[in-house]
């Protein structure tokens, strides 16, 4: 049928090795075919360069602003920009100011990501 919750009702976690908070609402709503997950950064604060290995993923920001890099590409995103991208394409995202953000990945895939080695 269905599932609902609220995000600020879902705690936010803090995760090994990376920055920005996660309020896992995949965890709650328990959806079969996508990932889903809010992410919480302060400014400045950026996640590692990744890619996935299966999933494409969708950022719709919420609140705040971010530079994504894409590649050799760099966005600049404010809320209410939506971006899709493809499983194997290298992507960070930097807040430039306390901010929320949207990731949808699919399929639902556990532990998708895959971390540049930036030695």
């Amino acid at each position: 049928m269905y599932s609902r919750c609220t995000i600020d009702e879902v705690e936010p976690r803090e995760i090994d090795g990376i920055d920005p908070s996660l309020r896992a609402i995949g965890y709650e709503l328990r959806p079969e075919k996508m990932r889903p997950g809010v992410w919480e950064y302060e400014a400045d604060e950026s996640n590692n360069l990744h890619r996935q290995e299966e999933q494409e993923e969708l950022y719709v920001v919420l609140s705040g602003s971010f530079e994504m890099e894409i590649g050799e590409e760099r966005l600049e995103l404010d809320a209410g920009d939506v971006v899709v991208v493809e499983p194997d394409a290298w992507r960070r995202l930097t807040a430039r100011e306390d901010s929320r953000l949207l990731v949808v990945g699919a399929p639902n895939v556990k532990d998708d990501g895959i971390v540049a080695d930036e030695q």
